[in-house]
């Protein structure tokens, strides 16, 4: 019993410590998915390419532009990104019965949580600077606090 006595305050200051690092923990979401592609729009595609990688697929623009179209699946061993290609289209369609659409600046977005899939297109213009993005799917990333 004594024993119960010495460690209770050690747990409740373990409990507490616990607790408060839970607080700082957040789940992914649409919206921080949308923050994450806006940071690329004005800069240069080339940032994008180090980043991402490779483009799964591009369009040409009428505009002389391009548009870089990045595929992620939940699960990269059962599922191959090019069984989605059928999902894959510009300029893709964003049904707002569906989900969507999601605006934020120059990202506009369409949370399909059910999908396993994320479909992410990059325009970018002559100057080879990104000026728009669109998502469709299970797409999501952490949110940034705004300073």
């Amino acid at each position: 019993m004594k024993f119960i006595k010495i460690m209770s305050p050690f747990f409740f200051i373990f409990l507490v410590g616990l607790l408060g690092a839970c607080g700082k923990y957040t789940l992914p979401t649409a919206k921080g998915y949308s923050q994450l592609c806006q940071t690329y729009v004005g800069h240069d595609s080339k940032d994008l390419i180090e980043q991402w990688g490779q483009p799964g697929r591009t369009y040409q623009r009428p505009d002389k532009g391009e548009v870089f179209v990045y595929v992620e699946t939940r699960d990269e061993y059962t599922l191959n990104p090019l069984a989605h290609s059928a999902l894959i289209e510009y300029p893709p369609r964003i049904d707002p019965r569906k989900g969507g659409p999601e605006v934020l600046g120059d990202v506009v977005g369409s949370s399909r949580p059910s999908m396993d899939y994320c479909i992410t297109y990059f325009e970018i213009n002559k100057k080879h600077e990104v000026v728009k993005a669109i998502w469709k799917g299970d797409c999501k990333g952490i949110e940034r606090d705004k300073k």
